[in-house]
Parts: structure tokens; C-alpha cells; sequence
């Protein structure tokens, strides 16, 4: 066994021991990195001829003639055993004109649909906050939802977060100092650590740990780094969990506490970290700016010691990057799939794909699998030197950056219209 899948094996079982096999319960899945330990998923799907669909559900703001403003969102599934959780909001006035649009919040739902047949069990509204998000290309429902199997803890634009439990009951519901209207919205999903939901701060706020329980302020951080684009991941360093966060440069905390470790002015901003033998690779995910890889053993500041390399990153428009057998996978705007060494920043090839999802990040596999999934058009690759790509497939439901979940030998995918779930029938 190489020494990426060795670590990815660990990772899943030191970091989300408290998962059941099968469960995707946040950003990511179960390490928050994209990977996931199942095999021999499914490699092709149509829409078209309803090839491997098993079921699809429409969601709000869905059907042909709506325009895009009534998308449900970006936001992404995530899975607990036999139910689907995601979040979505719309402006249920049709009447409004954009520039009214642009000063008015929009209605936040959260729901639960069964998963084996795409039945909506509930759906519940959660009072919106007061944070005015001038930027509808983000709109209001892009963090993705988490849950440790008991609540499901949802954050939207608005500057609330909302813990939920599995009969659709708000347990308790929490919003965010309003210091000055976000143009580019909240894009960064909930962590959970122990017993703390981890949330993105707010210009002058840094990071802030609730308790799952009641919602109260368990720590704030306080630092000058700060980013509401980019998602944490939990990652064991030197069998240690730190909180990497990617916010105007790169940082290592302590989970518990908020208290930084180390710091490294690194390119970073709209992507979430990435990790493989032993370094973390990341970039702004804004194109004509730059990648590097960061050793995170260090302490203090770390910029001249611990940068390993550095190239250039061309088109990248959001998204993240996946670490597999040494390489770095990234798709560089709708037209380019790129790939590095993560050893020495070297590029290994690139290849021009016809269309792609760029915000879309992928999902790795243990068979060597990277699956960069979504809506719009799709692509199935395999790891190596050499690129190869194994399918294509399309479900036509938009261009709406979401990212799918993988449970069970189906993946979940939320699009413009429809949830989809797609895989094999069982017999």
C-alpha cells in the first residue's frame, strides 16, 4: 500500500471515528479532504436516457423556466445512514426586481429526504439573520450543513447557524455579530470538533467554536487572519489534530482552543486545504496567482522555513484540489484538468477537457478513482502519470458549483433543479 492511501485510511479512522461506514457528514465527507474509502463506485450516468439515476427530487427554485436567481444554492448534501440533509434558499417573491433582490434576505430551509427513494421527510424554514449579501453569484445558501448523527447544524448567508435535530425541530438557533454587510457573501462550511461546531468569522472576527448543545460561544479567535470563503479541515500532524485554515495565508490551531500554532503567508482564500505526504498543498482557487506546498510541523511564523515550493496556478475559479499517490488533481477553469508533483511543484501534464465544473472539488477513491462530480458535466479520472480518463457523463442541471456526497455506492448531487442520487439499483 502506497503512503497517501496508507494515510488516508488512518485519517479516516483517527479523525471520524464516531461516523458509521457509508455516512458523509460534512464538507468533503468524513476527513473534510474528499476522500472517501469506498470501491468500485459507479463510473458512468445520463439524464438523458436515465442511465444508473435511481431517483431524483425536485427542490425549490427548481424547474426550466426559472431564472438563476432562484437557484436553491451552493451548498452540497451530506448523508447520516438513511437520510440526506441539505440547504436552500429562495426568494419565494418572484416579483422582486434585482436591485430589490440585492436588499432583501431570502427565505433559509433546510431539509431531509429519505435515501432510498428521495422522499422530502421535512423541510423547515430557519428565521433569517440580518446580514444583506450584495453578492447573488454567492447567494445565501452556499456553506454546506454537518451533522454528528444526532443534529444537524445548517449556517447561512445571513450570519446564522441553526442546530436542527432529526425530526426537523430547531434546537437552537444563533446569529453572528452583524459588523458591516458581506459583499461576497459566507461561502465556509461548519466543523465539528468533539463538542464544538466550528463556524468562519466576519472581517474583524476570526474563527468562533459554539457548543453543539446550546449554540453559546465556546472560544473566538483572535487574529488578523480571517476568511468567510474558505473551509477548515481537521488533519493529524505529528499525531496531533490541528485546525488548518486557509484565510489570507495559512494557519495551524488547536481545535480546543482556537490558539494558533503556526502561520505561513501562503497563497489562499477561496480554496480548503489539501494534504499528502505530510504537506499541505494550497492555493487562492483564483487563477494567475499562486500554489505552494507548506511542511505544517512547524511552529510561529513559518513562511521562510516551511514553504517547500511554489508555482503559478492558471484559471482556477473556486474550488479545491485533491492530493493522490504524490500528485496534485485540480481542474484550472472549465477547460483544463492540471496535475503536479506534490514532491516538487513539477507539472506532471495537463489536459484540455471540453467542459467542467471548476468549483467543483473531487472525490478520491482507494482503486485510484477521482471523481470530479457535479450537475453540469462530469468527469471520472484515473491516478497515475499518465492521464486517462475513464468517463463523462452529464446531468444537465445547471452549472451550479456543488460538490456530491458519496454513501453507500451512490453519490448525491444537488443541481440547479433536482437533487439526484446515482448508482447501482440493489437487487
Amino acid at each position: 500500500m502506497n503512503a497517501n492511501r496508507a494515510w488516508l485510511l488512518v485519517a479516516i479512522f483517527c479523525i471520524c471515528v464516531s461516523a458509521n461506514a457509508g455516512d458523509w457528514p460534512g464538507w468533503r465527507g468524513p476527513t473534510g479532504l474528499g476522500y472517501t474509502d469506498e470501491k468500485d463506485l459507479l463510473l458512468t450516468w445520463s439524464s438523458k436516457t436515465g442511465e444508473n439515476i435511481i431517483w431524483k427530487t425536485m427542490l425549490h427554485g427548481g424547474g426550466k423556466n426559472n431564472a438563476d436567481f432562484t437557484s436553491p444554492g451552493w451548498s452540497c448534501p451530506i448523508v447520516w445512514k438513511n437520510r440526506v440533509f441539505l440547504t436552500t434558499a429562495i426568494w419565494t417573491d418572484k416579483s422582486l426586481t434585482d436591485k430589490e433582490r440585492r436588499v432583501t434576505v431570502n427565505e433559509h430551509h433546510v431539509l431531509c429526504f429519505d435515501a432510498s427513494d428521495g422522499k422530502i421527510l421535512w423541510d423547515i424554514i430557519v428565521p433569517a439573520g440580518k446580514i444583506v449579501s450584495d453578492n447573488q453569484y454567492h447567494g445565501y445558501a452556499v456553506p454546506t450543513p454537518c451533522t454528528d448523527g444526532k443534529l444537524v447544524f445548517a449556517l447561512f448567508g445571513s450570519g446564522v447557524l441553526a442546530a436542527l435535530d432529526f425530526d426537523g425541530k430547531i434546537v437552537w438557533r444563533e446569529e453572528l455579530p452583524r459588523l458591516k454587510d458581506v459583499d461576497q457573501g459566507i461561502c465556509s462550511s461548519p466543523v465539528l470538533f468533539e463538542d464544538s461546531v466550528i463556524i468562519p468569522g466576519i472581517h474583524e472576527l476570526g474563527l468562533r467554536a459554539l457548543h453543539k448543545q446550546t449554540g453559546k460561544v465556546k472560544w473566538e479567535q483572535k487574529t488578523k487572519f480571517r476568511n468567510t470563503m474558505a473551509t477548515p479541515a481537521l488533519i493529524r500532524i505529528d499525531g496531533k489534530l490541528q485546525l488548518i485554515h486557509y484565510a489570507g495565508g495559512i494557519q495551524g490551531l488547536d481545535p480546543a482552543t482556537g490558539d494558533l500554532i503556526w502561520t505561513c503567508r501562503a497563497p489562499s482564500s477561496q480554496s480548503s486545504p489539501v494534504f499528502g505526504n505530510g504537506l499541505l498543498y494550497a492555493d487562492a482557487g483564483r487563477g494567475g496567482q499562486k500554489g505552494a506546498a507548506i511542511d505544517p510541523t512547524g511552529s510561529d511564523d513559518v513562511s521562510k522555513t516551511h514553504v517547500k515550493w511554489e508555482n503559478r496556478v492558471e484559471g482556477v475559479a473556486g474550488g479545491t484540489a485533491i492530493a493522490v499517490d504524490g500528485r496534485i488533481y485540480r481542474s484550472s477553469g472549465p477547460h483544463f484538468l492540471r496535475v503536479w508533483s506534490l514532491k516538487d511543484g513539477e507539472l506532471v501534464h495537463e489536459e484540455k477537457t471540453p467542459r467542467i465544473t471548476p468549483s467543483a472539488s473531487p472525490i478520491a477513491t482507494p482503486d485510484g478513482r477521482i471523481y470530479f462530480a457535479n450537475p453540469g458535466k462530469s468527469y471520472v479520472i484515473k491516478s497515475g502519470p499518465k492521464f486517462e480518463v475513464l468517463a463523462t457523463n452529464d446531468l444537465a442541471d445547471g452549472d451550479d458549483f456543488t460538490t456530491a456526497a458519496v454513501s453507500n455506492g451512490r453519490f448525491f448531487i444537488k443541481g440547479k433543479s433536482y437533487l439526484w442520487c446515482i448508482g447501482k439499483e440493489s437487487k
